[in-house]
């Protein structure tokens, strides 16, 4: 008996699908996040970079479109480089199902993926953040609120386009500040995005679409 799968990704996807343009063009897409590895290294051998930046896959989400609307949806995780897990959604109607692999044998080339769970959601909490699209362009938002007695206050910037250029935040005096760069290609879809957590390039976002 199989148990039923809490999608993680549920909240990446909704963001995604919320940041395209000109959707009923889509076919496919694969959009990768790199993470950015820092290594030191001695002035004595590299006098003019002391610092070695490296990237590493993190996520992978594969999405293919029928007329505008996600048909199905994989997301692969990876571990140290390798495929660690799998994540396959099919969207019929208002619902989606979910089903979670787990490959075992990631240290290999070629991993058997093994079924671990599967569960059908609603369709709503993947695309909900479309209802806001077009409305929040160009904007400043600024929310206060109390978490369970944690104080959060968030102060969130979007460009021309709707997408968060900066999302700065305060949990309980904590501040999280982050900062998005973009390139787009001709139908203001964003191809590459750099994000900067307090001013430190931490992970790469690129996107391949695949229009009609």
């Amino acid at each position: 008996m199989w148990h039923s799968v809490i999608d993680i990704y549920s909240i990446h996807i909704s963001r995604l699908y919320g940041s395209l343009h000109n959707k009923e063009l889509i076919q496919g897409l694969i959009a990768q996040t790199f993470t950015i590895e820092r290594k030191d290294i001695s002035k004595w051998y590299s006098p003019h970079n002391n610092m070695q930046e490296t990237q590493r896959l993190h996520l992978e989400h594969k999405l293919l479109f029928t007329n505008g609307k996600i048909a199905s949806y994989d997301t692969i995780s990876y571990l140290n480089g390798f495929q660690s897990r799998l994540y396959t959604r099919t969207f019929e109607g208002s619902k989606v199902h979910i089903k979670e692999y787990m490959l075992k044998g990631y240290m290999n080339p070629q991993p058997a993926p093994t079924h671990e769970g599967s569960t059908i959601e609603n369709i709503t909490r993947y695309i909900k953040d479309t209802e806001k699209e077009g409305q929040l362009a160009g904007r400043t938002i600024v929310s206060d609120w109390d978490d369970n007695g944690v104080k959060k206050q968030a102060i969130v910037k979007y460009n021309h386009l709707g997408h968060i250029i900066l999302y700065d935040s305060w949990w309980n005096g904590k501040r999280i500040k982050k900062e998005f760069e973009y390139q787009y290609d001709n139908h203001n879809n964003w191809v590459e995005c750099k994000e900067y957590h307090d001013g430190n390039y931490v992970n790469l976002h690129l996107c391949q679409y695949k229009y009609k």
